[in-house]
């Protein structure tokens, strides 16, 4: 970090910043992949156990 990089109230600097919203952002992409992969292996099972019940 460079002395030329003004903090904000809180004593975040914008590269910090940056850096916190692009992990943000990789972590909320992962959450969405997690619950679409838990979703999606639910709905296979539930048709795999009416298939399998002759309905």
């Amino acid at each position: 970090m460079s002395d030329n990089e003004q903090k904000d109230a809180n004593g975040w600097t914008p590269t910090l910043l940056k850096q916190r919203r692009r992990r943000a952002a990789i972590m909320g992409i992962a959450l969405a992949i997690m619950v679409t992969m838990f979703f999606l292996v639910t709905v296979v099972r539930l048709s795999a156990n009416i298939a399998a019940s002759g309905q």
